[in-house]
């Protein structure tokens, strides 16, 4: 009986030690097929912009295909549970940004553990986010929005890129700071809540630097302000939220790379070594800076203290501004 059970145990050992040799052998040679990046807002986002950019010099350098996989819906949950369900093997990873360190706090049930089943890989970029009005309004500047908005509480709309994304959150900061109350309306997508604003279905939108910019040039959009506590390089002229009156407001669009836990440590730094170098790229750079974007690139370490920080963050915010998703 001894015999049996050593040799069951010998067999279990040997067993776990071809996987383990496997799994090294394999991140090795990562990547040697299409690495899938998904990513849960539409395309022309602010960070889709940016990712596809970064991507494109990253499958140069790999010699492989890396795609990115839109799948909007549900603030991004959508994608990142589809993340946090595939293989864990480096081949299926999450582009994600502040809305996955809302959504703990934010949601009464998800079908996956932000903190749990994903691991924060590398931090690609940060970039403000850009106070933006319809132009037809008699809205000059955010103390003009400020009056308009207690003048006439609840009336004025606001749009977002869904219910629980980091535009709706950095525009209820705002508006609980500011002391004013607005009404949300979510639309499927950046994109769409930005035209909101363009078509005056809405006064007003909070969206990434990099989705403004083209129409803030065009006249279609008035924007008013930056969230970041520094001014951009790229609208030099645009004041922060503090400077404009609503002292101590500070907020980054950030975006980043997670893949699904028990993804091999070896993978993982060949995942943030590889984005690290394609953002060090001059062209990267340069074409990052045209759109406001500053360029990160940290390691795995260094990301999950920032993203535990963001996690904290909001689920202090949610907790004072009292929003969060409905009950049904």
């Amino acid at each position: 009986m001894t015999s049996i059970i050593g040799r069951r145990g010998l067999c279990a050992a040997l067993v776990s030690l071809v996987a383990m040799l496997s799994a090294s052998a394999n991140a090795e040679t990562y990547p040697t097929r299409t690495v899938r990046i998904v990513f849960g807002l539409s395309a022309g986002s602010s960070t889709d912009v940016m990712a596809r950019i970064v991507v494109d010099r990253l499958s140069q350098n790999w010699g492989q295909t890396v795609i990115i996989d839109n799948r909007p819906g549900a603030a991004g949950n959508i994608a990142a549970d589809v993340v946090a369900k595939s293989t864990p093997d480096g081949y299926t990873l999450l582009l994600s940004n502040n809305s996955l360190s809302i959504a703990p706090s934010f949601y009464n049930k998800l079908n996956y553990d932000p903190l749990k089943d994903l691991v924060p890989v590398t931090e690609l970029a940060g970039a403000p986010h850009l106070l933006c009005v319809n132009p037809s309004l008699p809205i000059k500047s955010v103390k003009d929005l400020v009056a308009m908005a207690k003048a006439k509480p609840d009336q004025l709309m606001y749009s977002s890129a869904g219910i629980g994304q980091t535009d709706q959150m950095a525009t209820a900061l705002f508006a609980e700071m500011a002391g004013i109350r607005m009404t949300h309306v979510p639309y499927k997508g950046g994109p769409p809540a930005l035209q909101g604003v363009m078509k005056g279905e809405v006064a007003l939108d909070f969206p990434g630097i990099a989705a403004a910019l083209p129409f803030m040039k065009s006249g279609k959009i008035r924007c008013l302000a930056v969230s970041t506590s520094n001014r951009s390089r790229v609208v030099p002229n645009l004041p922060t939220l503090n400077e404009a009156g609503i002292k101590g407001y500070e907020h980054s669009l950030w975006s980043g790379i997670f893949a699904p836990a028990g993804t091999p440590p070896e993978v993982l730094a060949k995942v943030s070594a590889g984005f690290a170098e394609a953002l060090k790229d001059p062209k990267v750079v340069k074409r990052l800076a045209d759109l406001g974007f500053e360029p990160v690139g940290s390691g795995t370490a260094e990301f999950k203290k920032y993203f535990d920080a963001e996690v904290a963050k909001w689920a202090a915010v949610i907790k004072k501004t009292g929003i969060h998703e409905r009950r049904n």
